[in-house]
């Protein structure tokens, strides 16, 4: 299989997890939360206060969901756009990566802060890492599908 084809399924398979995740946001935010915070408290990190269901953030929350699911989708098409849509999607999980490890030093060491960081800190990497085959790709002459 052709690296191009993989970059390719990497973001088509990274667009579906930002829907399923932007969904879990959107209907049930405080169990999401609730959810991976127990991850830290089971590690010894203590519980990240709850913010509730009708939070600003929520629809924060989910407008980045959506714009990250499309851009991964519309990434995975072979367009001139292609390598722009790519690098705004690894600068928007960058970003949120960098600002989860903010939170984490500069607010309180919630669990939930380094695991964002970790998380989408991969998932930028990945990204740009697909952009950067499917780029490639693309000066090579193929195309990829």
């Amino acid at each position: 299989m052709r690296s191009a084809t993989v970059a390719v399924w990497i973001l088509r398979l990274l667009g579906a997890g930002f829907l399923a995740f932007g969904l879990l946001f959107a209907f049930a935010p405080s169990a999401t939360v609730g959810y991976f915070s127990q991850w830290g408290v089971a590690l010894g990190w203590t519980q990240l206060p709850s913010e509730g269901e009708d939070g600003f953030w929520r629809v924060l929350a989910v407008a980045f969901m959506v714009m990250v699911t499309v851009l991964a989708f519309w990434g995975a098409q072979p367009t001139p756009a292609r390598p722009a849509l790519l690098m705004v999607l690894a600068v928007g999980k960058l970003s949120s990566s960098l600002l989860a490890l903010l939170f984490y030093w500069q607010v309180a060491p919630y669990f939930i802060y380094l695991l964002n960081f970790i998380v989408d800190g991969i998932i930028a990497l990945v990204v740009f890492g697909c952009r950067q085959v499917l780029v490639q790709e693309a000066s090579s002459g193929g195309r990829a599908r």
